[in-house]
């Protein structure tokens, strides 16, 4: 009876033993899978924090990138401004826009294409021509961009001026029978016979008389 009870709290033991074992290896296996699903959820978090991460970089680099073109653009324009500006101030004078002014007096007062012609910058004059056999006009000159009609009497008072670099521009009503108004592009250069540089009329523009230049 002895051997019975012994052997059976010798059972009673070993139960009590795998039982604890499995406890434990039940909690142990419940902090390994608990701590795997922190792992993960840790994990995806830092993916995605990473993810937005690059994305902030990405978005910086390129508003970074546009300030620079756009300072480089202004940067640009500036320098020109500058330049034309300095180019205005050094190059045209008071005693310029009267002189590029009585070049253009002279054009109105001719009476004949030679005439014309002397006022004329030679760098840009091509020629002249006539619509008749007679050589009489009205007349076409051609410059180097464009061919222009002229006719004596039809250039009237100066409306506006400016200045384009060291270019004077002179802009003259014209008469009813006109569309176009005309801009006197005035450079200094040599003539067709005369080669001493002076102030002449290196193009003729025309500019609607609605403000809208053609």
């Amino acid at each position: 009876m002895k051997m019975v009870g012994g052997k059976k709290n010798y059972v009673t033991s070993v139960l009590i033993i795998l039982l604890v074992i499995t406890v434990i290896a039940l909690l142990d296996y419940a902090r390994t899978a608990d701590s795997a699903s922190r792992l993960a959820e840790d994990k995806k978090w830092l993916e995605e924090k990473v993810a937005s991460l690059e994305k902030e970089v990405e978005n910086r680099l390129r508003i970074a990138d546009d300030l620079k073109n756009e300072n480089d653009t202004l940067a640009g324009n500036l320098s020109t401004l500058e330049d034309e500006m300095a180019a205005a101030q050094s190059a045209v004078s008071y005693q310029d826009f009267l002189d590029a002014m009585e070049v253009v007096e002279a054009y109105k007062a001719a009476g004949n294409i030679e005439e014309v012609m002397e006022l004329i910058m030679h760098q840009n004059f091509i020629g002249y021509g006539t619509f008749d056999g007679a050589g009489n006009c009205p007349c076409t000159i051609t410059f180097k961009y464009r061919t222009h009609d002229w006719n004596p009497g039809v250039v009237l008072d100066l409306s506006e001026f400016n200045v384009e670099k060291r270019k004077i521009v002179l802009t003259y009503l014209t008469v009813d029978d006109l569309e176009n108004n005309y801009q006197f592009v005035m450079s200094k250069g040599g003539g067709f016979y005369d080669m001493t540089e002076k102030w002449r009329i290196e193009e003729i523009r025309l500019k609607g008389k609605e403000g809208k230049a053609l």
